[in-house]
């Protein structure tokens, strides 16, 4: 599989990029790689990087499915305790920046998927909350170990994990703050998918690619329903869904389904 890269250091690049490697292994499919050192640490630079990534994606239509990772042991072990300020604004800062990508990745317009290679602790761990399902490899650990250091969760984690997998079973793991491996994770809910570590990219892709297959509009509005439900209630995503229905119904991607199916043939789906 032929995959594209954006090259770690270019000078046209902004210097938060140089810790984000981007690379297109198929048709619809986008990769972002956390590449800082060590371990997937996400500072400040980094997180601005990702959202820097993410926007630019939004305005590239012929992305259709975004895949999350790491690289080596970790897919992220979070913030620097390193970087840490008690000084208010860099507080209020680290905790806004971090909810912004968290909170850019739900709303993005195509699924995001979180492939977690390896450790995923902390902020980390956050990140894959906030994207819209996770696989993972079977050596991954998942940890949110905050408290262990006077801190929480924060960057909308106490919130994105219960919503996932209850108020009990997140409470235990914010509170203890102990780790957890993959098929643990995958009892929770915490994961979709249990991969072998040699097999979780390339499963991943695969299930990227099935999705980026599908017709954009469908998928995007698919999406943009269950957020809404699930941050405002049904009521409100009943009426997301009343008013994307029309919308998709009426496209081109909808004949093309129908005309296919009535023709028993395989849909050609609109990928301008």
């Amino acid at each position: 599989m032929k995959t594209l890269q954006t090259p770690h250091q270019e000078e046209n690049l902004p210097e938060e990029t140089s810790a984000i490697r981007l690379s297109h292994p198929s048709d619809g499919v986008a990769v972002i790689s956390l590449e800082s050192s060590p371990l997937g640490v996400l500072r400040h630079a980094v997180k601005r990087g990702l959202k820097h990534t993410l926007n630019e994606l939004e305005t590239d239509e012929s992305v259709r499915c975004l895949v999350i990772t790491g690289v080596g042991k970790a897919f992220s072990v979070g913030s620097d305790i390193r970087d840490f300020s008690q000084e208010v604004g860099w507080l209020l800062e680290n905790d806004y920046v971090e909810a912004d990508l968290n909170q850019a990745i739900e709303d993005a317009r195509f699924p995001v998927i979180a492939a977690c290679n390896g450790f995923a602790l902390g902020g980390g761990a956050v990140l894959a909350l906030a994207c819209d399902f996770r696989t993972a490899s079977h050596s991954a650990r998942f940890a949110f170990p905050e408290v262990s250091v006077g801190a929480f969760a924060s960057g909308s984690g106490t919130q994105r994990l219960p919503r996932l997998v209850g108020r009990g079973r997140a409470l235990d793991l914010l509170l203890t703050g102990r780790t957890i491996d993959a098929t643990e994770a995958l009892l929770y809910g915490l994961v979709e998918y249990v991969f072998e570590d040699d097999e979780m990219m390339e499963k991943t892709l695969a299930l990227a690619t099935q999705i980026a297959g599908m017709p954009a509009g469908a998928i995007t509005a698919t999406k943009r329903c269950v957020n809404v439900g699930l941050r405002e209630g049904m009521p409100s995503g009943l009426l997301q869904e009343m008013a994307l229905r029309v919308k998709t119904g009426r496209g081109k991607d909808a004949l093309e389904g129908r005309t296919a199916f009535l023709e028993k043939r395989p849909p050609v789906f609109n990928r301008d």
